[in-house]
């Protein structure tokens, strides 16, 4: 079926016709805002919910910048039992975001056999080039 130039018109104004049906209480009590149509229209980079209560909870920094590296990234955040031994080790140890990122890596390598510079402690590993 070939659609002329009147028929394209009028599909797409009965599409419109239909969107504004099903969205008809939003449109009545006027929750659809510019904003709202903009972000749908043109797509923002946004940031998951996750991520942002991480960035608003102070584990980012210049060195671990979530912003920038977890734009348009629908995961949850951060690993939550890490960040809750991260804060910890914030809170006792008195550190900032990096140095306790730090010493929970360092402990992380020491519970699974890691040296600190990352080769495994285990005797039977074979490395080559050193």
């Amino acid at each position: 079926m070939i659609f002329n130039g009147v028929s394209l018109v009028f599909v797409a104004l009965l599409c419109c016709a239909v969107l504004a049906f099903i969205r008809r209480e939003q449109i009545r009590n006027n929750r659809v805002t510019w904003a709202g149509l903009r972000g749908f229209l043109i797509r923002d980079p946004q940031i998951s919910q996750g991520f942002t209560e991480d960035i608003e909870s102070g584990l980012s920094s210049s060195e671990f910048d979530l912003w920038t590296h977890n734009l348009d990234d629908q995961r949850d955040g951060l690993d939550d039992m890490a960040k809750n031994q991260i804060k910890d080790i914030m809170k006792e140890d008195r550190v900032d975001f990096n140095q306790a990122r730090l010493i929970y890596l360092r402990r992380q390598f020491s519970h699974n056999d890691i040296a600190e510079d990352g080769m495994p402690l285990d005797p039977k590993t074979v490395a080559f080039g050193r």
